[in-house]
């Protein structure tokens, strides 16, 4: 006659071979034998889980502790399902449990690991998983979590490598494929994340984690409609701030900003305190024209400790825009060249409230601030600072003037090229007997949408033939890869010769203040979403700004002038990525300004 161990024995056998059903029988046997039979409780629990029987699972594996109490093995499973079914603080009791009896059990500080990077514990997360690698370096389990541990932490490369590695020795994890998914698209590798994403679907359609993913991928690919359904799908899973949050950023992807602010403040009223949610809730509440709500919220950036390069504090209190009565301000630049070009116009407002200005900028930009009023001492943004009473960035000043989309400072021009520059360009350039424009394709490439809004010298390739014109290329930087050779000589990156028309100057500039310079001598800039088009609007040349589908917070959405710009016209994609449509639309109005220009003696 078979005795109860030797038949759980033979269940577990079967259990670990596979065969679900064989072992469900001989448990459940085992059970009508000896009803507090603990093991045979346990495992059955552990069966139910393993088959999709979350609830089962749970009543099961609930009665094996309340057999055994100082059962480790199955506090930890028990553990496992309350994390599952989104309880984690209650399922880390469970593990510290478990551990106090065996702190050996390597699956407990795995799994644990996974419940305390939802509380948001990263550190602790990471720790944890460490610990189960010493204990089983070859943990699946454990690597996947460490692996989404340092993801949270910012450290995508080292996230994918450590999914890589749990995939190599577990390549039915679901988890880990959808981590390895949510690397892959930190890194803004989209194709390749969708394939990892759909490699967990494939195995378990019940992974939230790996439809959030699809979803924010899928947006990032242009296929909104795809997107929408699966994050739809996440949030029958699992719904909270994480998911919120990626839909938000999703909208705002898809230019519906209104919508993305509704998803931010769901995720804010969980996080009050995510300065990353805060600063992305600005940056919807902008786009969508809510100035006097997003520029607080656009603050919240200077909160964010996971900035890059991190965000300065000092000792100085900031100003709010309260009277100034002759004290010294820091004003700083802080982000992109564009942006402090853009937000300089706020300098002489400054001065005019009382205040002694420090403007600290980047050095590049040292050659342009002769034609800025208001500044009482210039620096370039890395020499010692003189004493100063307050300090502002340069992107908070709208907040201190507390001004609405209808009240911004937009008289321009607010710089002014240096007068020699500008006579010595007009002798080079020569006499006006074309339309003179000028053309800049791509911003900086480290930019983390640059690949969206930068179209290229091919981009923009139909304007290079309009009849009449003389397109000068400005562009600066890497940009410059699109040409070989140089003047009316040279090829674009593809081979094809340029046409005459086409004269490039990037080899004759040596600073911004040179690029003013021929700005002002020319009759339009065509440009991309870069710091040049800025200085085309601060010097109230006439600019055509190329736009991706969503654009960055400044161009808003859905109309052709920007109030920041007066002389700006917005030509923005009409799907993802059809810069054909717009170049199309700029070589046909451009046709049009030529056939009407008059040539200058």
């Amino acid at each position: 006659m078979v005795t109860l161990s030797q038949a759980l024995l033979i269940a577990l056998e079967h259990h670990q071979a596979g065969r679900a059903v064989e072992a469900e029988d001989i448990y459940r046997l085992i059970l009508g034998a000896d009803p507090e039979h603990a093991d045979a409780m346990q495992l059955l629990g552990v069966l139910a889980v393993q088959t999709g029987r979350p609830a089962e699972a749970g009543r099961r594996l609930r009665r094996a502790v309340a057999l055994r109490p100082d059962g480790a093995g199955a506090l930890s499973n028990l553990a496992g399902v309350e994390q599952s079914a989104g309880a984690p603080e209650l399922a880390l009791r469970l593990y510290d449990r478990a551990l106090r009896l065996l702190p050996d059990l390597a699956d407990a500080h795995a799994n644990s690991s996974g419940a305390l990077r939802r509380l948001g514990r990263t550190d602790a997360a990471l720790a944890a998983a460490g610990r189960a690698l010493a204990l089983a370096p070859d943990h699946a389990g454990a690597l996947a979590n460490r692996a989404a541990a340092l993801l949270s932490h910012g450290d995508a490369p080292a996230a994918e490598r450590c999914a890589r590695r749990s995939l190599r020795l577990d390549a039915r994890s679901p988890i880990a494929h959808a981590t390895l998914a949510a690397a892959l698209a930190a890194r803004r590798r989209w194709a390749e994340s969708e394939a990892a994403a759909r490699a967990s679907l494939s195995i378990d359609r019940g992974i939230g984690e790996a439809w959030e993913v699809l979803g924010a991928v899928l947006a990032k690919l242009g296929r909104f409609a795809d997107s929408l359904d699966a994050f739809a799908q996440a949030e029958r899973l699992r719904p909270g701030p994480s998911l919120w949050a990626a839909r938000g950023t999703a909208l705002v992807a898809m230019a519906r900003p209104a919508e993305a602010v509704a998803e931010f403040e769901r995720a804010l009223a969980v996080r009050p305190q995510d300065a990353g949610l805060h600063w992305n809730s600005g940056f919807a509440r902008l786009m969508a024209g809510d100035y006097e709500g997003g520029w607080p919220e656009f603050d919240w950036r200077r909160q964010d400790d996971r900035a890059e390069p991190p965000w300065r504090h000092f000792v100085q209190p900031v100003w709010r825009g309260e009277p100034l009565e002759g004290r010294r301000i820091l004003l700083y630049a802080e982000q992109g060249l564009g942006d402090t070009l853009q937000f300089l116009r706020y300098v002489p407002l400054v001065a005019a409230r009382g205040g002694r200005v420090v403007l600290e900028v980047q050095r590049p930009l040292l050659p342009l601030m002769p034609g800025l009023e208001g500044a009482e001492q210039v620096i370039a943004r890395g020499d010692p600072l003189p004493p100063f009473d307050l300090e502002c960035p340069l992107m908070s000043l709208p907040r201190a003037f507390a001004g609405g989309l209808d009240s911004l400072p937009a008289a321009v021009p607010y710089l002014r090229p240096d007068a020699r520059r500008v006579d010595r360009w007009r002798d080079r350039l020569g006499p006006r007997r074309h339309l003179r424009v000028g053309i800049v394709w791509a911003g900086n490439p480290r930019f983390p949408g640059d690949a969206e809004r930068s179209p290229g010298l091919s981009g923009l390739r139909p304007l290079l033939d309009v009849p009449g014109c003389r397109v000068h290329a400005l562009q600066m930087g890497p940009g410059r890869a699109d040409l070989t050779g140089a003047g009316r000589t040279g090829t674009d990156r593809t081979g094809a010769a340029l046409p005459d028309g086409f004269i490039d100057l990037g080899p004759e500039i040596t600073d911004f203040a040179d690029t003013a310079a021929i700005m002002a001598n020319l009759d339009l800039v065509v440009s991309s979403c870069t710091g040049p088009a800025h200085l085309a609007g601060a010097l109230g040349v006439p600019l055509w700004l190329a736009l991706p589908y969503s654009p960055d917070w400044r161009w808003l959405t859905g109309r052709d002038d920007s109030p920041w710009y007066p002389t700006a016209r917005l030509f923005r994609q009409p799907a993802p990525g059809d810069w054909p449509a717009v170049a199309r639309r700029m070589a046909a109005e451009l046709a049009a300004l030529a056939g009407g220009f008059t040539p200058v003696p």
